[in-house]
């Protein structure tokens, strides 16, 4: 589950269910606001528009080409199209492996602290009072006195 949204990405619903048209009608509606939908739109609109009003015009004896060709178009709209849906697709499968790592983070913290719990358990408590030989040296360990 995602911690920056509610949407739990695991849920499925069928086409009778109402939950199904709420997801649907949200995605819908954040894809007509998305960035991405509207500059696909307007480059697929400028890019026919060129391709529609092409026309050789000859000014001073040089002929130039105003649009743009077939060759051209298609070259344009699968590029962009191609990167964009591309993109998507890279980051979807970069966020599953975050949260794949995230998983296994959390699984390895547990392990190490469950070995650290087992270590705890297993190692002698020490005595935390001092021994004092009799001019005021302080005794460590197994120090003869």
């Amino acid at each position: 589950m995602n911690k920056k949204s509610n949407i739990n990405q695991e849920e499925f619903y069928t086409i009778i269910q109402k939950e199904f048209w709420l997801k649907w009608f949200s995605k819908l509606m954040f894809t007509l606001i998305s960035v991405k939908l509207w500059g696909l739109i307007a480059g697929t609109w400028v890019s026919t528009y060129l391709l529609i009003c092409h026309k050789m015009v000859e000014v001073g004896g040089q002929t130039y080409e105003l649009g743009i060709n077939g060759a051209q178009w298609v070259t344009f709209n699968t590029t962009i199209w191609g990167l964009i849906f591309g993109m998507k697709e890279i980051f979807r499968v970069m966020d599953q492996k975050d949260r794949n790592d995230e998983k296994i983070i959390k699984e390895d913290n547990k392990t190490r602290e469950e070995l650290a719990k087992i270590t705890a358990s297993t190692m002698q408590t020490v005595s935390s009072q001092s021994s004092y030989t009799a001019d005021g040296k302080e005794v460590v360990g197994d120090e003869p006195n």
